[in-house]
Order: C-alpha cells, then sequence, then structure tokens
C-alpha cells in the first residue's frame, strides 16, 4: 500500500530540490532551444529539474512511472500518457514558465503530480523565487507552506479576476474574445494561475496546456473548495493538449461557457 504522507515528502524535496536549481539558472547565461515553436522553449535547467526530479522519485519509488515534459538527451524519450496505468504515474512539469525563466520573471516553478488508478491523489507546486510551496493530499485539505487555504467567494464572472484563457503558442497573432469579467491578468505560466486560483488571489483561470502542468492542481485546487474540470482539447492521443477550467465553485459553469464558447 503506497504511503501518501512518505510520497508528499517525496515530491516536495524533488520540487524543492529543482527549485535551488532555478535560483541557480537566474544568475547563469542561459543557452535557449525550441520545441519546434518558437514559444515553446526549453534550457539545460529544465532539463536539469526534471532529470533531478525523476532520481529522486526513482530512489525510493524504482517501480514507478515518471511521465515529464522534457525529453532528456541520451535517455528513453518521455512515455506517452497511460491510458490505463497499472503502477503510480507521476506527472512532472519540471519548470513551468519557461518564458519568464528566460526574462528573469519570478512567476515561474515546478509541478509534481502522483496519479493513482487515473486519479491524481498528491500534488506539489514550488515557486522558489517568493518560496512558496502549495500542496495537497486527497482528503486532508490544500495547503502554502503549512497554512490552509481555500478558493475565493465570488459568485458572479462579472464580478472575478480571471487569468489566462489563451495561449501564447496557439492563439499568438490571433483576435480573440476578452472574457466578459471584472479583471483579467495573464501570468505566463499555468501553474501560477492555479495556485493563486486555489487561495483565491484570483478567482478562475482557463487554461489550453498539457496535461503535466494541470497535474497537481487536479488534487490541490478540489482539496482547497475549488472546482477543476478538464479534458482534451482533442481526440489525437498521448502527450495531447487539455483544455482545463479551474475556479471558485460559484463562477464555474459561466467560465465554462465562456472558455468553451471563445477557446
Amino acid at each position: 500500500m503506497l504511503d501518501l504522507e512518505e510520497a508528499q515528502v517525496v515530491a516536495i524535496t524533488a520540487a524543492k530540490k529543482a527549485g535551488d536549481r532555478i535560483l541557480k539558472g537566474f544568475e547563469e547565461d542561459l543557452r535557449i532551444d525550441t520545441k519546434g515553436d518558437p514559444v515553446d522553449r526549453v534550457t539545460q535547467v529544465d532539463l536539469d529539474c526534471q532529470q533531478t526530479i525523476i532520481e529522486i522519485i526513482h530512489k525510493k519509488f524504482p517501480d514507478h512511472v515518471c511521465i515529464g515534459e522534457e525529453t532528456i538527451p541520451n535517455q528513453p524519450a518521455t512515455p506517452p500518457l497511460p491510458t490505463a496505468p497499472a503502477k503510480p504515474v507521476w506527472l512532472i512539469d519540471p519548470l513551468d514558465g519557461t518564458s519568464n525563466f528566460i526574462k528573469r520573471l519570478p512567476l515561474c516553478g515546478t509541478s509534481i503530480g502522483l496519479e493513482v488508478n487515473g486519479e491524481v491523489v498528491l500534488g506539489v507546486l514550488h515557486f522558489p523565487v517568493f518560496g512558496w510551496t502549495y500542496t495537497a493530499v486527497k482528503g486532508r485539505g490544500a495547503y502554502r507552506d503549512g497554512k490552509r487555504i481555500h478558493v475565493s467567494a465570488c459568485a458572479r464572472l462579472q464580478d472575478a479576476m480571471i487569468a489566462e484563457c489563451y495561449s501564447d503558442r496557439i492563439h499568438r497573432g490571433k483576435n480573440v474574445m476578452f472574457p466578459p469579467v471584472l479583471a483579467y491578468r495573464k501570468f505566463g505560466s499555468a501553474i501560477t494561475s492555479l495556485a493563486f486560483t486555489a487561495d483565491g488571489r484570483i478567482d478562475g483561470t482557463g487554461l489550453l496546456c498539457y496535461p503535466w502542468d494541470i497535474a497537481a492542481a487536479r488534487v490541490i485546487i478540489p482539496e482547497a473548495g475549488g472546482a477543476l474540470s478538464w479534458q482534451y482539447a482533442s481526440a489525437t492521443g498521448d502527450r495531447d493538449i487539455v483544455r482545463c477550467i479551474a475556479s471558485c465553485e460559484g463562477i464555474h459553469a459561466e467560465l465554462q461557457s465562456f472558455v468553451k464558447q471563445a477557446v
């Protein structure tokens, strides 16, 4: 039987170790590569963080599956997302907000989620510049640095502060519909929008991203009293883009309707 408390300690350790590498990277001259799209950039820091996280997880759980955003040179390619995983699966975004990181903007960090039988049961988000660590284990609440957090009490979309909704990669150069909200923000980092939703700094977010971007939030948002819904944006298979809506309960249906219509 998997000990989730033990697994959470491993995840926090791995995320903070990756955070140390990110902080060091802020002082380095970075080599920047792209992954097919000019917006989709990667640095050696991304790769180092992923390798570090996987090594820490596999040291404690050698039979678990690790799925990360980056393919590490000279190692097997990141495996496809299992449709019916027989073993626990760790979904890892080693450095979310790479473009922010490249520009030395602090809105970047690490996401680690543990999925068992298709359900994320443990999540960690770590933001090294701020020293924030968001955690949740299914059924035990959501926390930031050990303090309980909760989504906002916003009840109407017109009164809400909403983040993201549009993707730099997908919507670049296109006309888009401004959300019918009180205020709109774009942080350039999926996990930033999700973390800020979890602790009530904003009221919700709509994302077009990848499964590892939302893995930790799939447990953190509900445990913070919010709602998170997601689905694959198309039916093309593994490593596919997902559409995710996360918010307080009061505006979830309205935000879903807007994102479905506009994105």
